[in-house]
This record gives structure tokens, sequence and C-alpha cells, in this order.
């Protein structure tokens, strides 16, 4: 009835002021709502509220009708909006080249899919994180070996405590199994919210832990395997469990986590559940106190004001000092990088603990900055894109190619799909090493491992093809292939104080954009800056070195190798973007067990079959702590013995069958 009374009347509108007459829109009207109407009911019947529900699947309803307002209400309150789909004058008069409205259309279409999958995903991630305890059995089992586990329960307030208590060989009392998510649920690491099982002997000693659910990133706790040796055998009913035991550099936010989790747990299941009487916990003396921000968020906080500095007072050899400073402090030194798994925290609604830390500003903070000043992080403050326009100035201007602005438009497209792409493998898979394909979560963290060797050479062939392309095309990666520099362009058209901003002269973009087009705007500053370097004002454009507006920038020399370069920038954009969404893709199928959708059960010919936990397992492999080689010493089974019980059943019913026959 929405649709139908708001949207159609809408729609009809638009198709009147594109030409069509009375008869023919009202025709494809009608056409377009049956076809809408039949596809409607297949995906809601089949696919949407089987999964969702009927209330949740109205609710993406709403959002799908609420994003089509806002282009509708621009329409009617500024009608000369449409003019840009067929261009309009510029300050000369002249006709500007029309915007390419199937790339936006293709725009709206992976924005649509991908907010889908992102919603979706989010609900029914949730709905795992509900329905399923905070502590299973085959977790709890896993650590206990071969004790005997026994199911407890107490209250603590107004919430169900549930654990384990173990048992030896003599059936005597040897330990405890809790899981952190139920006695320090505020505990929150890089990205968000992590849940621990936690194993105990009856004095408190910690026997081991496992950790059940986080959002961490794999890189950093790969660095957490020889720390964690040291953690079992503390007294977890102790005052201080882990003194003497620092945080790890390069994973400090996850290893203070797991630190905090295990000591608060620990804590709260002695007195809470077992009623004991700790010693009370001496006050915590820190160098720093708690307000204030960490190496990391002092670098972020300087470097945005650094920036901002340049912006209004600066030139081009202060924005040069500035993008050195980003590249060794935020980069070779801190490793405060921005990258798609600071996006897939944000988007799976979760954040570090808010505090003036580097996580934490990486998560939130740098969007609100891009929000409410424009992409400024990309044009000063990334690390690698500092690195790539240094390297851009090693080739002179004249020697680099000239590409024709259609071409940069549509090779400034694709780091939108690459963006889809690994969005689209994170949240169906909620693994995030399907996100390594991204090279600026691993180009500055040197400490740590990948997760196979193939990974390190397809991540290095990237970064190794993103610096030699920087070379001959400015912030090649930042442009055309770049994840976060796609998502935070999405940001760009919401820059609250623009107005205050000096303002961008793109007849002089060299970039081919245009104020109708300015979402790609990387904040390069270039077309506010003289191109000949050495003017009176360092590069600042004044009244004395002034630079004449062209719709276009210059033309390179005639004998700039450049023909074959630009004529061919799609291609090698297309080519290298298929590259970067094969790595997750193969990621992502190497995770996905290839019976996807089915219980994954071990069949046994006595007892109940359980469940198998097959990433655990995949993940010992790869760790060493599980072998998959055949073993060198057993018995081979005759084949009558390797029948489930079920097919047991059914030969013994046919057995007698046949003796009642006979």
């Amino acid at each position: 009835g929405l649709c139908a009374g708001c949207y159609f009347p809408l729609a009809a509108q638009r198709l009147a002021d594109s030409g069509f007459e009375t008869g023919q829109a009202g025709s494809k009207l009608e056409t377009a709502d049956h076809l809408g109407a039949s596809i409607g009911g297949v995906v809601t019947g089949l696919a949407l509220v089987p999964v969702l529900g009927t209330g949740a699947t109205l609710f993406v309803f709403v959002l799908l009708i609420l994003a089509n307002v806002p282009a509708a209400a621009l329409r009617i309150y500024k009608p000369f909006v449409g003019a840009t789909l067929c261009g309009r004058p510029n300050e000369k008069g002249q006709a500007r080249g029309p915007v390419p409205t199937s790339l936006r259309r293709l725009g709206y279409t992976l924005f649509g899919i991908g907010l889908s999958v992102v919603l979706c995903s989010n609900l029914l991630a949730a709905a795992g994180r509900r329905l399923s305890p905070s502590l299973p059995q085959y977790a709890a089992q896993a650590l206990a070996g071969e004790a005997r586990l026994e199911a407890a329960s107490t209250v603590i307030g107004e919430r169900d405590i549930d654990y384990f208590k173990a048992y030896g060989t003599e059936e005597k009392l040897t330990g405890y199994v809790f899981s952190s998510a139920d006695l320090a649920p505020k505990i929150r690491g890089f990205g968000g919210k992590m849940n621990l099982a936690v194993y105990i002997d009856t004095a408190g000693k910690l026997i081991d832990f496992h950790i059940i659910r986080s959002n961490e990133t794999p890189a950093y706790m790969e660095l957490l395997g020889q720390w964690r040796e040291r953690l079992p055998g503390r007294q977890l009913f102790q005052p201080e469990p882990f003194a003497g035991i620092h945080a790890v550099t390069g994973a400090t936010v996850s290893s203070e986590a797991i630190l905090s989790a295990l000591k608060t747990s620990g804590h709260r299941f002695a007195t809470e559940v077992l009623g004991q009487t700790l010693e009370p916990v001496p006050k915590e003396r820190t160098l720093r106190a708690k307000y204030l921000p960490d190496d990391a968020g002092m670098y972020l906080i300087s470097a945005c004001v650094l920036t901002l500095i340049v912006i209004y007072r600066g030139g081009f050899w202060s924005r040069l000092a500035v993008l050195v400073f980003n590249l060794v402090a935020g980069g070779l030194v801190l490793n405060a990088q921005y990258s798609t798994e600071q996006i897939a925290t944000t988007l799976s609604l979760h954040a570090p603990t808010v505090a003036l830390s580097g996580a934490f500003l990486l998560v939130v903070g740098i969007p609100l900055v891009v929000v409410v000043f424009g992409n400024i992080y990309c044009g000063y403050i990334c690390p690698f894109g500092a690195a790539q326009e240094l390297l851009g100035y090693v080739v002179p201007r004249r020697f680099k190619p000239h590409v024709p602005i259609e071409k940069m438009r549509k090779a400034r497209f694709i780091k939108y799909t690459v963006l889809f792409v690994l969005l689209i493998v994170f949240f169906l898979s909620r693994n995030r090493t399907t996100l390594v394909a991204d090279p600026l979560i691993k180009i500055f963290n040197f400490r740590s491992s990948i997760y196979d060797f193939q990974t390190v050479h397809y991540g290095g062939l990237i970064v190794v093809l993103a610096l030699i392309g920087s070379v001959f095309y400015g912030r090649f990666w930042c442009r055309y292939l770049c994840p976060v520099g796609a998502f935070l362009s999405l940001l760009n058209n919401l820059t609250l104080l623009r107005r205050f901003l000096p303002p961008k002269r793109f007849g002089r973009c060299e970039f081919g954009l245009t104020a109708d087009d300015h979402m790609d705007c990387l904040y390069c500053d270039k077309c506010r800056y003289s191109a000949v370097i050495g003017t009176p004002s360092g590069g600042r454009l004044t009244a004395e070195a002034k630079v004449p507006v062209a719709e276009e920038y210059p033309l390179r020399p005639t004998y700039a190798p450049t023909k074959v370069m630009s004529r061919y920038l799609v291609v090698a954009v297309l080519v290298l973007a298929a590259f970067v969404s094969t790595v997750s893709v193969r990621r992502f199928l190497q995770i996905i067990p290839a019976d996807f959708g089915q219980p994954a059960v071990s069949l046994a010919s006595v007892g109940q079959p359980r469940d198998v936990d097959l990433h655990r397992i995949r993940t010992m492999i790869r760790q060493k702590k599980l072998s998959d080689r055949e073993a060198e010493f057993y018995k081979k089974l005759p084949a009558a013995s390797l029948k489930s019980s079920q097919e047991q059943q059914i030969d013994k019913n046919e057995k007698s069958k046949s003796k009642m026959q006979n």
C-alpha cells in the first residue's frame, strides 16, 4: 500500500520527465508492479520470512522503501538536480561531460545488496548469541579432557550462571569450567566483547582457557601463542594473579582484554558462585591516568590537528611534512592503520572500550572525522596513502600517463566492487581471515605471521603491485582499488562542515573530479596548490602564482610515453581487483565446510552422535597441535562394523522378515 500510494506517483513523474507519454508510463509501471509482486512473493516466502521472521522482514522492507525517500524529496524541492544526468554548464557556459548513470545505478544496486547482507548477518549473529549457551558443553569438555563434567548453575542478581564441575577418575571434584561472558560481560578487546571458557582447579589455579567467541584480528591473536603458555598455573583467586605478565607488543588491547577477563571472572566465580572471601584487590598503580590517550591515540589526535592546520594555513611543503610524519609515526612505529578490520567491527555493531585509545579512535573516531570534515584521513593521515604519494614524486610528472577523465571515472568505481566483495564474504562467514586481501591490515605489522605461505605471497604481491602502480598513477591503490577509501568515500557526502573548509577547485583536478562526483575526493589538495614547486609561497596558490582554471588539467607533452598505459588503465585495475577478490573468496571457501548447511556429526557404532567443531579442528591442525596424518598403529575394522546403528537396525529387520517369510 505504501509503495502503490506514495512511490508510484513519484516514479510516474520521473518517467514523464524522461519523455514517456502518459500511456507508456502507466504500462511500464503496471508491468513493474506485476514483476515486483512476483519476485517479492518468491523472495519473501522462500527466503526472508523463514530466516528472519515476519517482523524483521517488514523492517527490512521499510528500510528499502525509506532508501528512496531522500532522492525523491531532493527531486521535489530541487528539480534542477536532474539536469546533472544530461550535463550542466560550467563557469564558462560549456557543457560538462555526462555523469555515467549506469555506474551510479550499479552502485545503488551493490549498496542495497550489501546493506541487506550486513543487516541479515547481524540479525542472525544476534539470534545465535541469544539462543546458543555462553559455555557449550563441547568447549568445556575440550578443556577438561578425560575428566567427567557435571552441569551446575546458580543465580547472580537476575542472571542465571551455568558452569561445569569436573570430576577425576575417583569421582573426586577436581575443578570447574565457567564462561567469562557470564562473569565479566563488560570486558572488550580490540574488536569488541569476547568470551573465554576458563578451566581452574578447586584452589583457583588456572589450568587452561579457550577463546569461544571474539572479534579480534586473527593476525594479532597469532602473536599471543607463546604468551598464552605463561598463563596456566596462575592463581585466579589471588588479588593480582598476573603480576609480572605484561601485554604483548603489537596486540596490546587483545592481550590486556584476556588478562582482565580471566582476572575479573575468576574473582567473581570465587566470591559469588563458591562463596569464598578473597583478599582485597590493591589499587592499581598506573603510569598514566585512564582518561589520557595511549600512544596510538595521542598520535591520531595529533595527526588530525596537524592535518586541519595544514588544510587551513599550510602549503605544499607543509603537507609533504605531514605525510612523512604519518608514514613514520603512524605506519612504521605505531601501526595505527585504518583497514577493513575496523570497517567489519563498525558494521558488526561492535566497538572497543570507550576511551581515548588507538583502538577506539580507529573504529569510531576516524569515521566521525570524515563525517565532520570530509575524507581527510585518506588525503593526509593514512600511512599507506602517504607512502604512495611520496613514491609518486620519484617519476617526474611529464613522464606520467595522461588518462582521459571518462576512464578514470570507470576505474574509480572498481574500488566499490572490491569493498562489496570483501564485506559479502565476511558477513556470510563472520570470519575475519576472509579480509586478508586488504594489504592495509598487514603492511605495517612486522611482528605477526600470516595464516599460510600462500596468503603471505598474495598479500606481498598486492602491496608490490600497488606501490608500482602509484609510481605512474597518483595514489593508484587509494583511488582505484582501496576498499577503505571506498567506505570512507560513502561518508564524504555527509561532510557537516564543508562550508567552513577551503573550497575545492574541481576545474583543476588532475583526477577528473567535478562537483557532481566529489564523493571520490581524497582531499589531496593538489587543486589548491601550484603545479610548479618553488612558487613564491612554497607551493601554495597565491595571487602571484595563479594557475588558469581549465575544465581538464593540462595535457602532458607529446613525448611522454602515455598511450599504452592510459589506454589499459581500466583493464589493469579490473585484473588486480579480480585478483584481490579471488584471494578473499578463496579464503572464504576454505573456511566454509563442503557440507555447509548440514550438521557435522561423527557416526559411532556405539552411543549417540556428537557435534564436531570442524573449525577448531582445522585451527589445531594449522597450529601443529593436532596431526592430520594417518595413525601408525591401528586395526582396520571390517566393512560391516563401519555401518551406522541405523543401518545395522535395518539389516536386522530385513533378516527377521526373511526368517518369518521362510
